[in-house]
């Protein structure tokens, strides 16, 4: 579930034109306005528009104006919209190429269904401004540009073979994922050579028809080199195209280096240690007496250094002398983030896909892509390390449930392949890693990391591996905790590390504390299920924007 910054603290505006330039010091004026995206060039097709032949969008260059003084320009993006139109280049339509991502869609490929139709490309300049520093609040502004192509789309030529292509992502040429999809692109072909059918086949198996998908799956794989191969043939005769990679053993858990802090199942009260989670704040907000806690997960970004320092040395803690501060990073692109625009090179176009959930200022990323995204990790971790954090918490670590949530088809192995090296990373820069949701692979993770944060498992009855033993998905059974394989996260707890878990106030199933509600709705009773040891975590109802509004802790 997507909480915090991507909800009520952003005050999130999309307007149709504008955008900022780096200034620092004093607020903008009241009424001020951010200048638009400003572009020089005219927009225009290259090459000849053909199904199966690639066109591109050329022609204009864009760069973000002077700021008025106060605002802060976070990223620059430019994507790309393509459509086929009629003749006349009105009444459009999606095009039928297969993109993830418009970032990546510079380039295109026509297909068959737009033979005799005009393209239409769509150039959007966005950029996103930080208007005020408390409460963080930004703004996104856009301009565009459209252009027709001056002559229709070839059909494909007669009695030429037809042919596809990968799409959507392909696995590293090493990786520890024993198991991959792949998707191809819709044959391209001429119609007068009859249908165009495919076929695939992974090492040397069988051939096997083309899912109406266009979606395959290579099953688990030895480690080893392996290859895909795809055939694709009308009565003009067939094309064949292959992939090779190689699965190689996962690494090792590395031990965290230095002074690390473990954050422990119990405080030395006997219970779970108490946290509070405020990733929706600009700025940390000090819980004190009763309300003490001894953790505090904060956003990465917005917490300055010297935060993190008076957390760590002059704020009160529940147990301990002085809390400690857990670095919140999110894996999906934000474009609010000061590393998000993709010519910087920390998210490369191609690694960006769908959406997440409906939330435009957001998109998943292609994890499969560890080579392209270690420099964008390595900084982000490196930045919690320099500002003192203790350790991390990575979200969004569920894209492969289900595969086809990115755009990207991505499997649990993949995930797997990059989370090893964000956790070992992680202890590799002195501090302890945070395992987020995903109950599936908690018995996996909890070989790399230190302990785990999960949402909504007392709603969802999915606290405890004996509530999902017996069931399976991805290929895993799911165990008791004396299995080999089990889901949820008291296999944390059992082992000693700790788990904090949210329900949030906008669920309307548990109530607040005082409240006189029957069964499972109370408070005590949500107490008693999720924060009882021996196997209890440190349970908080919160609102679901995390700004501190809300904080209900067990007991």
């Amino acid at each position: 579930m997507k909480t915090g910054l991507a909800l009520a603290l952003i005050t999130f505006a999309a307007l149709v034109t504008g955008i900022p330039a780096p200034a620092a010091g004093a607020a903008p004026a009241a009424g001020t306005p951010a200048p638009p995206p400003v572009h020089q060039g005219t927009l225009r097709i290259l090459g000849l528009p053909r199904d199966g032949a690639a066109v591109s969008a050329a022609g204009l260059r864009w760069h973000a104006p002077r700021l008025p003084r106060g605002m802060t320009l976070l990223s620059f993006e430019v994507a790309y919209t393509w459509q086929s139109c009629d003749a006349g280049g009105r009444h459009c339509r999606p095009g039928s190429d297969t993109t993830a991502t418009p970032f990546a869609a510079r380039r295109y490929v026509p297909g068959q269904a737009e033979a005799g139709r005009r393209l239409r490309v769509t150039e959007t300049a966005a950029e996103v401004i930080e208007t005020e520093r408390v409460p963080f609040t930004f703004q996104v502004i856009r301009r565009s540009v459209s252009t027709v192509a001056d002559v229709p789309v070839r059909a494909y030529p007669r009695h030429q073979p037809p042919v596809t292509a990968f799409v959507n992502g392909t696995p590293e040429r090493h990786t520890a994922s024993a198991e991959e999809y792949f998707e191809v692109a819709a044959p391209h072909a001429n119609a007068a050579d009859g249908p165009a059918r495919q076929w695939y086949r992974v090492d040397h198996g069988p051939w096997r028809a083309m899912p109406k998908s266009r979606v395959f799956y290579t099953g688990t794989l030895a480690p080893g080199p392996h290859q895909v191969a795809v055939r694709t043939a009308s009565r003009a005769g067939a094309t064949r195209i292959s992939f090779g990679w190689q699965v190689d053993p996962p690494p090792s858990p590395l031990p965290c280096q230095g002074q690390c802090w473990y954050p422990p199942h119990l405080d030395r009260t006997g219970h779970p240690m108490r946290w509070d989670w405020q990733i929706g704040r600009t700025t940390p907000l000090q819980r004190t007496g009763r309300s003490a806690v001894d953790i505090y997960d904060i956003d990465g970004f917005l917490t300055t250094r010297a935060e993190v320092t008076a957390i760590k040395t002059t704020w009160r803690a529940a147990t301990l002398p002085h809390p400690r501060a857990v670095c919140y990073l999110d894996l999906a692109w934000e474009d609010y983030r000061p590393d998000a625009s993709p010519a910087d090179g920390y998210f490369p176009a191609a690694a960006l896909g769908h959406v997440y959930y409906g939330y435009p200022e957001e998109r998943w990323t292609d994890l499969r892509q560890l080579d392209a995204l270690e420099p964008m990790l390595r900084e982000r971790i490196g930045m919690c390390a320099r500002k003192g954090f203790d350790a991390v918490e990575l979200d969004d670590i569920d894209s492969f449930d289900p595969p086809s949530t990115t755009g990207f088809h991505l499997t649990p192995g993949d995930l797997q392949n990059f989370l090893a090296y964000a956790f070992n990373e992680i202890h590799l820069a002195g501090m302890t890693a945070l395992w987020k949701n995903s109950p599936y692979l908690s018995w996996w993770g909890r070989q790399y990391a230190d302990g785990a944060v999960v949402e909504e498992c007392y709603l969802d009855h999915a606290c405890f591996a004996a509530q999902f033993r017996g069931s399976r998905q991805y290929g895993i059974t799911c165990t008791g905790l004396r299995g080999g394989t089990p889901c949820g996260w008291d296999d944390f707890t059992v082992a000693g590390k700790w788990a904090g878990e949210a329900e949030y106030a906008e669920d309307d199933y548990v109530c607040n504390p005082g409240q006189q509600c029957k069964g499972p709705h109370s408070f005590g009773a949500f107490c008693r299920s999720v924060y009882a040891v021996p196997h209890g975590f440190a349970a908080v109802k919160f609102d679901v924007d995390l700004d501190g509004r809300m904080f209900y802790p067990c007991p």
